[in-house]
């Protein structure tokens, strides 16, 4: 109500009010809208100065909890990686166990010494040592400060365990080849 009755009056005010008064109160209202402004200018830099800190509080946080996920990926890749090379000398341990169990059924009818031998060629300690390399660089990626310096080497150490495992797959097949092609005991 006293909100209408001050535009209704404010009119009459300069009507009433002479020149210079007019003149006094256009000028007050314009040093107002002024102060007014200049107040708003700086909020909105106060503002922006606010959201600037907390952007570089959550670049550097950000930045951190990245590296941490790539970290924590990587030891699962990795992970995941020997497990399947133990899977896979598992299984070709266990070829191993059939062959053995084939030559020792066929030592009677068969000359089985070469295949024997080439079966026992294989020494399995190199495979575990180069394996537990493999596991000492995975451990190695979560206290580098730079992890990807450390997957070349990760890199080596795990073809060197394939190469273990692809000699005991050729051991294998070269001892299946002898038992094959073994000569009969001659009676």
């Amino acid at each position: 109500m006293k909100l209408s009755k001050t535009l209704l009056l404010s009119p009459l005010i300069f009507l009433a009010a002479s020149p210079v008064q007019a003149e006094n109160q256009v000028q007050n209202r314009i040093e107002e809208r002024r102060e007014v402004r200049q107040e708003i200018i700086e909020n909105r830099q106060e503002v922006r100065q606010e959201i600037q800190e907390n952007r570089q509080d959550l670049r550097g946080t950000m930045a951190q909890d990245r590296l941490q996920f790539r970290r924590e990926n990587a030891i699962k890749i990795a992970n995941n990686i020997v497990s399947k090379l133990e899977l896979r000398f598992e299984y070709l341990n266990k070829v191993k166990a059939r062959l053995q169990s084939k030559i020792d059924s066929l030592k009677s009818s068969k000359n089985m010494t070469e295949a024997q031998t080439k079966l026992n060629s294989y020494n399995s300690a190199k495979y575990t040592t180069d394996l537990a390399s493999l596991k000492s660089k995975i451990g190695e990626i979560n206290t580098a400060e730079k992890p990807n310096m450390v997957i070349p080497s990760l890199r080596e150490a795990s073809k060197l365990v394939q190469k273990d495992l692809k000699d005991l797959h050729q051991v294998l097949v070269d001892s299946l080849k002898l038992i094959v092609k073994a000569p009969k005991i001659s009676e």
